[in-house]
């Protein structure tokens, strides 16, 4: 019991330790990112990352003069996440070989029960807390305004999942280790089904496909980046002074090659003249793109003069696709 504790403080140090030297907590306050970038990560420290439609693993750390890591193309972009933070966790502690399936998964990374040897232990807890540390978790409860109360609410933590690159049951642990949550309300929430809180959102609109994520954007989300897949759906609530002839324009957002959806207006006060209401627009995006688009709020005979703008910035490319992991394929070539 004591070399398991000793095991998951050790992984947890660790990748506090890896926080510190790669300056990653500075990197996404100045960027104005959400998540942190484990394959980056894995790129500084010299491994070749590799991105392969494995059978029945969902990676592997390989040692030796060339380090390497594998990672599964047959997941989505948050269990690739995990499992690269799980081998990158190999690699910093300068672990034996590994090949790691779904096992890695199902494990709680801090209970000291199980079977488990003490590199995977350390595996375990180094990937928890390096993709979800507290203060990420802090900063992104500040920029959009949710209070911990909202945290016990499914809807509001998938949301956080979506911008923290964890899927909503990692999340729901998280929230628990960091005593956000009561042991009680993780138990309720994880027994909540992604699609549920999915089809809320959407209010009726049927996806082509479910295992799309469904990002609900307002003006907090001005000028972050919204780190997704190739199929997502943005659902996009905007308060609309329309009594005043102000109106928001998605002419830009259907340029840059997203399908609308659904476009609907909610008049809280019917009666009042000149009333503010929510205008409420889905988008679906049709490709791996990534860019950014500004949405303005104008009349439209003054649309130079904007009464507000909402700066929309995204890299919609995951899950990875396979072969050399895309941005440190492009610097090899740069340098060739």
């Amino acid at each position: 019991m004591a070399d398991n504790r000793a095991a998951i403080l050790s992984g947890a140090k660790a990748a506090h330790t890896l926080h510190r030297d790669l300056g990653i907590r500075e990197q996404i306050e100045r960027g104005g990112g959400s998540r942190v970038d484990v394959f980056g990560a894995i790129a500084k420290l010299g491994a070749t990352l590799m991105f392969q439609p494995l059978d029945k693993l969902l990676g592997a750390y390989l040692p030796g003069e060339e380090l390497g890591v594998l990672i599964t193309t047959k997941r989505q972009l948050p269990v690739q996440r995990f499992t690269g933070a799980h081998e990158l966790g190999h690699l910093y502690m300068s672990h034996q070989p590994s090949l790691d399936d779904a096992s890695i998964l199902r494990r709680s990374p801090f209970s000291t029960a199980g079977r488990a040897n003490r590199q995977e232990r350390e595996a375990d807890a180094f990937a928890s807390m390096f993709l979800s540390p507290a203060w990420l978790i802090a900063l992104t409860l500040q920029r959009h305004g949710w209070s911990a109360r909202q945290l016990t609410e499914p809807e509001f933590v998938y949301q956080a999942s979506l911008r923290l690159g964890t899927s909503y049951r990692a999340t729901c642990y998280a929230l628990e280790r960091h005593k956000v949550i009561s042991s009680a309300q993780c138990a309720r929430l994880v027994n909540v089904e992604p699609k549920t809180i999915k089809q809320h959102f959407l209010a009726g609109y049927e996806p082509p496909d479910w295992r799309s994520d469904v990002w609900l954007l307002t003006q907090r989300d001005e000028g972050l980046l919204i780190e997704g897949g190739r199929n997502d759906l943005f659902v996009m609530k905007l308060r609309e002074n329309s009594g005043a002839g102000y109106l928001w324009n998605f002419d830009q957002l259907r340029d840059a090659g997203f399908a609308l959806v659904i476009d609907d207006r909610d008049d809280a006060c019917p009666d009042t003249i000149g009333g503010v209401l929510t205008r409420t627009v889905t988008a679906r995006s049709e490709d791996r793109v990534e860019g950014e688009v500004t949405l303005q709020e104008a009349r439209p005979w003054a649309a130079d003069t904007p009464l507000h703008q909402l700066l929309l910035r995204y890299d919609l490319r995951g899950p990875e696709s396979p072969g050399m992991w895309e941005p440190e394929l492009k610097r090899v070539l740069q340098a060739a």
